[in-house]
C-alpha cells in the first residue's frame, strides 16, 4: 500500500513526460528554422535589396538559437 501512495514516482512520470513533450516541441521549432532559412534565402536571390544580408545574417541567427535550444531541452 505504501507504494501505491508514493508520490515520488508520479513526479518521475510527469517529469519524464514534460521533457519529452519540450523536446519533440523543440525539434519542431527546429524544422521550423530550417525552413525560414530557405525561404529568406531563395526570397533574397529572387528579389534584390540592401537588407537581404541582414534578413540572411538575422534567419542563421535564428537557426543557431533555435539548435541551442534542442542542446538546452537534452540538458534538461
Amino acid at each position: 500500500m505504501n507504494n501505491f501512495l508514493n508520490i515520488n514516482g508520479l513526479e518521475n512520470y510527469f517529469f519524464i513526460i514534460t521533457k519529452v513533450f519540450f523536446i519533440s516541441c523543440s525539434f519542431l521549432y527546429l524544422i521550423f528554422a530550417l525552413i525560414v532559412v530557405k525561404q529568406v534565402t531563395s526570397m533574397s536571390k529572387s528579389v534584390t535589396d540592401k537588407f537581404n544580408f541582414i534578413l540572411i545574417v538575422f534567419s542563421y541567427l535564428h537557426l543557431a538559437f533555435s539548435v541551442i535550444l534542442v542542446l538546452t531541452m537534452f540538458g534538461l
